[in-house]
């Protein structure tokens, strides 16, 4: 048995599958699939302005989320 023990927690915020659960859990049944696309980048040299800026993020997957099948 693995025991984990905290002073204190702090949570920010609770959304879309997030759970807090003490004690014997156990979740049964619950599936979510969530894809997130990010792009980073950097603007480099000297008096540079970005007015109204477009981005584009280049995402090669051929198949991005599986549909969710949830039974009521």
């Amino acid at each position: 048995m693995v025991r984990i023990q905290f002073q204190s927690i702090h949570i920010d915020g609770i959304a879309e599958t997030s759970s807090v659960n003490r004690g014997t859990n156990r979740i049964i049944g619950r599936r979510h699939s969530e894809k997130l696309n990010q792009g980073l980048g950097e603007i480099s040299g000297e008096h540079n302005v970005v007015l109204g800026g477009k981005h584009t993020v280049q995402d090669g997957d051929t198949f991005d989320v599986k549909p969710s099948t949830r039974k009521s």
